[in-house]
């Protein structure tokens, strides 16, 4: 995509390239690593570019945002520190081209995590919640297929 825009931005010398990516890229995860890279190489990446076009009169920024109140977060209520697409979307808008990377939405900025927390310590807690999503997701599952064989739902699905 940034190789079919960017050569008419730079003929108009001008032009803005909001790359979306997650907060979640500022730390690496275990268990989901391959989340976590593509995250901070989207952020890389965007900021890179920003040094490069930058003096051709285009703005490129890389977004960061926390949680946002979406079907995807399953965060049905928004409340201050997790917004509404709408509400997001307003405030990040507000800080194109006074920073190369953002938060996006103040609330978003002033996570403690992001300045006050040792990586290491950011790294340790986010395993172990980690494992407790896949373990229950795994029991979930296996609950699942307990119940569909119970059925003979699957004695089905294999005939068809």
């Amino acid at each position: 995509m940034t190789r079919l825009v960017l050569p008419r931005m730079v003929q108009r010398s001008k032009g803005v390239v909001l790359n979306i990516s997650s907060a979640s890229g500022m730390y690496p995860f275990p268990l989901l690593t391959v989340r976590k890279c593509s995250s901070a190489f989207v952020d890389f990446f965007s900021r890179g570019l920003q040094e490069e076009y930058k003096a051709k009169g285009i703005i490129v920024q890389s977004v960061l945002p926390f949680f946002v109140a979406t079907k995807m977060t399953r965060i049905k209520k928004p409340t201050l520190d997790k917004p509404t697409p709408e509400r997001y979307v307003a405030a990040e808008l507000n800080t194109i081209g006074l920073q190369g990377q953002t938060n996006g939405y103040f609330p978003h900025a002033g996570w403690l995590t992001t300045v006050l927390v040792p990586i290491n310590l950011v790294i340790y807690f986010g395993a172990r919640m980690n494992r407790a999503q896949r373990t229950g997701y795994l029991k979930r599952r296996k609950l699942r297929e307990l119940a569909n064989q119970s059925n003979g739902k699957s004695d089905r699905l294999k005939s068809e």
